[in-house]
């Protein structure tokens, strides 16, 4: 079987802007998108196949209906994979752990992670804090202390972030990442630098929740991952997260080939060059499911970055 491709969804959000269509080429859509799902199978939003036998079927739909391709359906679909291009800084925010998250009717809690394509020269991220617990937070909210409370990252091309759930953290502009969930759509957002829309209202924020689920601690503020390096010939195969919630891995094809053979699905993502796929010429913004137990040799130069549950 060739590979499934499935079509990008975009979101247009307050910190969007035009970058997303610039990297990627994507003439059709609109100004202002900050976030594009390469593959969702949520209720409200499902990538739809582009080519083979399951042409106009989506993910949600494939999951669902034809389990030989995952061969691990009896959940729903695990995960989001988006494009995050924010021309501005997004809410300082934080993502339930699977207590919280099963408190409100959800089976999952969020872990994420970003693997940075583009950084801007000084670009950093919002990762971390300094309250020592609950009563500490609410005094520097209290004081509006928010630049004391948050703690920075500094990022670069090529870095890659872990961002556990109850992390307090927030993506910020001047970057391009390839972004990896949990399926669980739930953000509750501690602060939004009072911005309004064009109404002149303020975004909601999720304050009680958001302090109920943040977490403290050394574990809450610094970075935790084992990266794992393979080279074949002119292929390097990098592998960044290997945990319960997710792998995520880069694969690299230096004017070579490398044949892609798991026991499980990948859901692969052009982020730099191209090449082909299964005998299909592919380009960055090219997002194909390789289903399980397929063979898919991909070549030319390029890079990917695959993820499975």
């Amino acid at each position: 079987m060739e590979p499934l491709f499935f079509k990008p969804i975009p979101f247009k959000t307050v910190w969007g802007g035009t970058s997303i269509k610039e990297y990627y080429g994507y003439d059709w859509m609109p100004d202002g998108t900050g976030q594009a799902w390469a593959f969702a199978a949520q209720p409200d939003g499902s990538n739809v196949c582009q080519n083979g036998p399951y042409k106009g079927m989506t993910l949600l739909d494939l999951w669902n209906g034809h389990p030989e391709l995952f061969g691990d359906t009896n959940r729903e679909f695990p995960l989001i994979i988006s494009m995050l291009c924010p021309r501005d800084n997004l809410s300082i925010q934080v993502h339930p752990d699977v207590e919280h998250a099963k408190k409100y009717g959800y089976a999952l809690g969020k872990n994420e992670a970003w693997y940075f394509l583009k950084a801007d020269e000084g670009s950093q991220i919002v990762f971390g804090h300094n309250a020592r617990d609950e009563q500490d937070l609410r005094s520097y909210i209290a004081g509006d202390r928010w630049a004391d409370l948050i703690r920075h990252l500094t990022v670069r091309r090529d870095d890659f972030v872990y961002v556990p759930a109850g992390t307090l953290h927030a993506c910020c502009g001047g970057v391009i990442a390839y972004e990896v969930q949990q399926c669980t759509n739930v953000t509750y957002r501690f602060w939004d630098y009072d911005r309004t829309d064009v109404n002149g209202n303020k975004r909601e924020l999720h304050l009680e929740k958001a302090i109920e689920t943040l977490h403290y601690g050394d574990a809450a503020n610094h970075e935790s991952y084992t990266t794992t390096v393979n080279a074949y010939g002119r292929c390097e195969r990098v592998t960044y997260m290997d945990s319960d919630s997710f792998r995520i891995e880069k694969l690299v094809v230096s004017d070579g080939e490398y044949e892609v053979s798991e026991d499980t699905y990948e859901l692969v993502s052009v982020v730099r060059g191209s090449g082909v796929a299964g005998g299909i010429p592919v380009k960055v913004g090219d997002h194909f499911l390789i289903p399980r137990g397929e063979k898919v040799v991909i070549g030319g130069n390029l890079t990917c970055m695959m993820t499975t549950a």
